[in-house]
């Protein structure tokens, strides 16, 4: 069935199956903070918590950024989809059916997000048969060489992408899928002379999902003398390898029960360390660690061990790594696989045992960071190579201090090894560091400003509120929470007298829902909307209720503003009309103007003095003082000046 009635019905089907604390959980490690949950925004870099959800409410709030709504309006935050399609991707969670569903061919616009990750779904399928069927014999030969067992295979979805360049391509056609729709989720590329063929061909195929457990991309690993090893889906609107980790969906259970991530190179490192027990590993997509990755660690984890390659090349992706860790807070320990082995290799052949050992000798970051400055030192190296080597220590060290991440008798004892090494004192040690501190605060203070630039994205727009709206929303955070108090106000709550077009909206829906039979709740007025403004409005005034308490007073005082800007409109109206054309205090210049004046009768006299009144009145209210908390004798005093 379709229709209205049905996709209201269904869209409430979907928030009941969708728990907001689950969902929000699949991107943000959340912890118990008395009636609601607690996290790291995922719309805006914080250090420090300020992100919530209510699960009794079913609604998120950052205190922060601003962001808050139902549980649709986080995934269209976090997913930047409109509410359609944050209710396909809900429905996909929940497996429930929608009343229509869009198909995957797609001719007439460009394929989105959603369209996307079907195809990807059906793609992630098919690789699954090949690997399964005479053609994968190869790839299965090589899976079980390095030691990955059945259930790994099933658990991680693995598939086998056969050689030939159009077999995929022909393979998609047969289900109706648009050749559009297969290039832009990077499965096919256009051939200079016409026609399409497959990007990934005689690989093994690994599926990248995300904490929602979606596929959002593939990584192949070459079964033949390919020069490319390894190599990725290329950036779509679902995908990009800089913001993506392998693993998410299969570890951030364990990221939940740990608080601590396992950080490696390679899909096989990350695959083999979760089938030996080690379930919150996850590894880069091969590529260098960007910023991007740590945020998303951050927003599931407190800290993170990193298990390079013992190279020279893993030393120095070690290396680059720790000023993004120290930047978002993490704490973050190092680690190398011993004997030149890869993570997989090494499991395979040492054993759980082992690997275990090798984690737990991990270093901090401020003692791996040293021990590259004394090796960088020893022999040879110039007075110059040194002063860079401990530079870059030191630099290192300003940072660690900055975020509060290392401990005073550590930073004693390491001002006197740079200072032996150098041949200098401790105190000039000292005079080095202040030096670095006040190079980097610049960097530091605009990075800190861009931050909270961006984070006021998610707030509702300032606008100059006249009173009225000011009146408005101080009933509406007192009745969004009591609805109870609906009654009292219905005869003067007027929704169109408010400028402000959001707040004008919410108003309108809310009276709508407490004239109706329908039954109220902040999600269900939440849900009416699909523009995120609307939703971050309702729960930015439905916390400051709860904050300021004093219903009563407060509803007393909004009723008696109300009521003194109506008068005053009322008597501008008035004054406007008895200030026509004909009769202007300002009519001329030449002498008559003055006559003009005069001659204003003593009833057009009496309304202008009335509305001056009215408008002090008015903007004594509006005054600071009285806006701060309600005060019941002040409300008292204008409701009487008001009758």
């Amino acid at each position: 069935m379709n229709g209205q009635g049905t996709a209201k019905e269904i869209t409430e089907r979907l928030r009941q199956a969708s728990d907001i604390v689950e969902v929000v959980s699949a991107y943000v490690s959340l912890k118990n903070a008395g009636g609601s949950f607690r996290g790291l925004c995922p719309f805006h870099n914080e250090k420090t918590p300020s992100f919530h959800v209510n699960p009794a409410r079913q609604t998120f709030k950052c205190f922060g950024c601003g962001a808050g709504g139902d549980v649709f309006k986080f995934i269209q935050l976090r997913e930047n989809v409109t509410f359609p399609e944050a209710r396909v991707i809900l429905a996909n969670r929940a497996g429930i059916a929608l009343e229509d569903r869009p198909s995957m061919a797609g001719p007439s616009d460009a394929p989105g997000k959603l369209d996307i990750e079907r195809v990807n779904r059906w793609a992630a399928q098919w690789f699954t048969k090949q690997l399964a069927s005479p053609a994968g014999e190869a790839a299965r030969a090589y899976l079980e060489r390095r030691g990955v067992t059945g259930e790994s295979v099933v658990a991680f979805t693995l598939g086998f992408a056969p050689p030939g360049w159009d077999t995929f391509v022909s393979a998609a056609r047969q289900q109706r899928i648009s050749d559009k729709l297969l290039v832009a989720a990077g499965l096919v590329k256009p051939r200079d002379g016409g026609g399409y063929y497959d990007v990934f061909r005689n690989r093994l195929m690994f599926p990248i999902r995300d904490g929602m457990d979606r596929v959002v991309g593939f990584g192949g690993r070459t079964l033949d003398d390919d020069t490319a090893k390894y190599i990725n889906s290329p950036q779509t609107a679902l995908f990009d390898k800089s913001r993506c980790l392998f693993g998410v969906a299969t570890a951030k259970d364990a990221f939940r029960e740990r608080r601590s991530a396992i950080l490696v190179e390679g899909y096989m490192d990350c695959l083999v360390a979760q089938q030996f027990g080690f379930r919150n590993t996850v590894a880069t997509l091969g590529t260098a660690l960007t910023a991007d990755h740590v945020r998303l660690l951050s927003r599931y984890v407190d800290s993170v061990l990193l298990v390079f390659d013992s190279d020279e090349a893993g030393q120095k992706a070690a290396d680059a790594s720790l000023s993004l860790f120290l930047t978002e807070k993490l704490d973050v320990r190092l680690a190398h696989v011993p004997e030149g082995k890869d993570p997989a290799d090494f499991l395979v052949l040492r054993g759980k045992e082992a690997f275990a050992e090798v984690l737990t000798s991990g270093v901090s970051a401020l003692e791996f960071k040293w021990k590259q400055v004394m090796r960088r030192c020893r022999g040879q190296a110039s007075q110059l190579d040194r002063r860079r080597a401990v530079e870059e220590f030191l630099g290192l060290l300003v940072r660690s201090a900055d975020l509060g991440s290392f401990d005073p008798i550590q930073r004693g004892l390491i001002l006197n090894q740079v200072g032996k090494l150098l041949a200098i004192s401790p105190g000039e040690v000292e005079r080095q560091i202040r030096i670095l501190a006040r190079r980097q605060t610049p960097v530091r203070a605009a990075g800190v400003a861009a931050t909270e630039g961006g984070s006021g994205a998610f707030r509702t727009a300032r606008m100059a509120y006249d009173d009225y709206d000011t009146a408005v929303r101080d009933l509406l955070s007192v009745m969004l929470n009591e609805p109870v108090y609906y009654d009292d106000v219905a005869g003067v709550f007027d929704p169109e007298m408010v400028r402000d077009p959001v707040l004008a909206e919410v108003a309108r829906h809310f009276a709508t829902m407490m004239r109706s039979e329908e039954e109220y709740s902040v999600a269900a007025l939440i849900s009416r909307f699909e523009a995120v403004e609307a939703a971050a409005l309702i729960t930015d005034l439905q916390e400051q209720g709860l904050r300021r308490g004093n219903s009563e007073a407060t509803i007393r005082g909004a009723l008696a503003r109300l009521q003194q800007v109506k008068e005053h409109r009322r008597l501008n109206l008035l004054a406007a009309g008895l200030r026509g054309p004909g009769n202007r205090a300002d009519a001329g210049n030449d002498g008559s103007a003055g006559q003009d004046a005069g001659s204003e009768d003593a009833d057009t006299r009496s309304v202008l003095r009335a509305v001056e009144d009215a408008a002090r009145r008015v903007s004594h209210f509006a005054a600071n003082k009285h806006l701060a908390a309600p005060l019941t004798a002040g409300a008292e005093a204008l409701s009487s000046q008001a009758e």
